[in-house]
């Protein structure tokens, strides 16, 4: 499975290029993929994903109940989608209108999360990195299901 792993930083030029980074770029050109980019609603960054996650989240919202507040919520992410064009270098155009979103200036941090990825301004990325380090000392991991039943320490058999 092609994942968006890792963090990237990159200048944004004075025409608002940007170069995707070669990682993000091997993994949609791997699948044949254009590249998509929305505004968060949870977070000042923008998001970026393939076609395949934009599906998942329309499929997601048909779903749903057509009139409810979660449906125009979702929404709302997919009316800020733009299918981004890469030039030759792999830079793609932000419009001013992401640039101000994000409120990003010369430097653009992108942050794989998986399937998807995010592009933050980085000073405000380390905050929340940090931030999320600080917590996971503090409360302690949060809860993961990763594939098979969870074991605690010492279990051998599959029973507790």
């Amino acid at each position: 499975m092609d994942l968006f792993l890792s963090t990237f930083e990159n200048r944004i030029d004075k025409k608002g290029r940007l170069s995707v980074p070669a990682p993000f770029r091997a993994v949609l050109e791997r699948r044949r993929d254009p590249l998509y980019l929305f505004k968060s609603l949870t977070e000042p960054c923008l998001e970026g994903c393939g076609p395949e996650r934009i599906g998942q989240i329309v499929d997601a919202i048909e779903s749903m109940d057509s009139l409810s507040a979660e449906v125009a919520t979702l929404q709302t992410m997919l009316s800020s989608a733009q299918e981004m064009k890469l030039d030759g270098e792999g830079r793609m155009m932000l419009s001013g209108d992401f640039i101000d979103f994000a409120e990003l200036d010369d430097m653009a941090l992108f942050a794989g999360i998986g399937r998807s990825f995010q592009i933050w301004l980085p000073a405000r990325y380390r905050e929340r990195e940090t931030a999320a380090r600080s917590r996971a000392k503090t409360d302690g991991l949060p809860s993961l299901r990763l594939g098979g039943a969870y074991r605690p320490p010492g279990d051998t058999d599959g029973r507790s």
